[in-house]
């Protein structure tokens, strides 16, 4: 089944085309149905659009029975998705004061102090997660917690874990944790078993947006750039991102094809304005292509401080750090890469910036230290080293 099939599907048991339709659908529990359902599409298909209709949804569930508490503890649910992610903590805080007990309000504030920054919190609220409830959700967290905090080994247990407690017939579920599982493999240089978990992903749902720039990604580091090409462009047509749009060109180049790559250059400008249209913001994402590119740094600045006032995570501060070191404010962009590194994240990228940074402030040892840490976590037979300078050389 396809990632539009799935979606298509799902969407038609919530709107009532399948058996799970309700007897009475202007209902909360319906609308809570329905919003959870366009929830799934969005993670299914990558399109934000789903978001607000999730949203929606909850507001005509609520609309009808204000008090309604499976439609509030949800709302949480649907602001991280829409990245409203202090209104998320808050709703998640209030969720959680009227049922203490119920998981589901502990994920929301899991995910909600993740992206905000607050390592501690998320700790905690994964912490009772697990008592309360044990499995995929819990197990998940688990991993992501421990990914941040320089556990790759562990998070791929947590993985593990969640993939064997899932359920079989749920073919996106297993399908996006296999896709995170390889976006571990990867980090930690293991280019081939990432590449297997992205193809297992690929397998139970084709066209899989998640999956498919990751595949992509370790074809390059085989030196197999058609095939990374070919994959890039389904991405690209699938679920379009600047950092796909950056890698796709970048590719471009490295075969001799500049023309192309301009084009998939300026696709990444044309997302941000139809985002802001939409009154969304592509943020750190868009950033750190400009930066990789050295395209408008002031709009990449902008966009990376924009991001940095809604959220302090690691990921965040990175692309400011990277960000300003492009712009040449090093200080302030040694001070980001520090924020970035303070939890010991096994990722190449941010020692990578970091030792740009340390060598442009003459930093020598500390620039050393950085660049055997990268060392450590690429791949080890990346060619993307050679995309990348073939790029400059162009």
């Amino acid at each position: 089944m396809t990632a539009r099939a799935l979606a298509l599907g799902l969407l038609g048991l919530a709107l009532g085309s399948g058996p799970a339709r309700a007897a009475n659908p202007d209902t909360p529990e319906a609308f809570v149905t329905l919003s959870t359902t366009f929830m799934r599409t969005a993670r299914v298909t990558g399109d934000p659009s789903y978001y607000d209709r999730a949203g929606a949804a909850l507001d005509r569930a609520l609309a009808i029975d204000p008090s309604f508490y499976p439609a509030f503890r949800a709302r949480a649910w649907v602001q991280m998705g829409r990245h409203r992610f202090r209104a998320a903590l808050r709703t998640a805080r209030a969720a959680r004061r009227i049922a203490p007990r119920d998981w589901w309000n502990y994920g929301n504030l899991a995910d909600a102090c993740t992206e905000l920054g607050y390592y501690r919190g998320a700790a905690h609220a994964t912490d009772r997660m697990m008592a309360l409830r044990p499995g995929v959700p819990a197990y998940t967290r688990v991993a992501a917690l421990r990914a941040l905090t320089g556990d790759r080994r562990g998070a791929i247990e947590a993985l593990e874990l969640a993939f064997a407690a899932s359920d079989p017939a749920d073919a996106e579920e297993r399908a996006w944790i296999l896709t995170y599982l390889g976006h571990e493999r990867w980090a930690l240089g293991d280019v081939g078993a990432a590449a297997r978990m992205y193809e297992a992903a690929l397998v139970l749902v084709p066209g899989y947006h998640l999956a498919l720039p990751g595949l992509a990604r370790t074809r390059a580091a085989e030196a197999r750039l058609d095939d990374a090409i070919a994959l890039y462009e389904r991405a690209l047509a699938v679920a379009p991102t600047p950092s796909t749009a950056g890698a796709l060109g970048d590719l471009y180049i490295a075969t001799g094809n500049p023309s192309r790559a301009r084009g998939s250059y300026d696709l990444a400008m044309v997302m941000q304005r139809v985002a802001a249209a939409r009154g969304q913001s592509l943020g750190r994402d868009l950033a750190i292509f400009l930066a990789d590119h050295d395209h408008d740094l002031d709009e990449a600045v902008r966009l990376a401080r924009a991001e940095a006032e809604v959220r302090d995570d690691v990921y965040t501060n990175d692309a400011l750090a990277w960000t300003l070191y492009k712009r040449g404010s090093l200080r302030a962009a040694k001070r980001a890469a520090a924020r970035a590194l303070r939890l010991g994240t096994e990722e190449a990228a941010f020692h990578r910036h970091a030792q740009a940074i340390a060598t442009a402030l003459d930093r020598p040892r500390a620039a050393a230290r950085h660049a055997r840490s990268a060392r450590a976590l690429e791949p080890v037979d990346a060619t993307a080293k050679t995309v990348h300078s073939r790029k400059e050389d162009a």
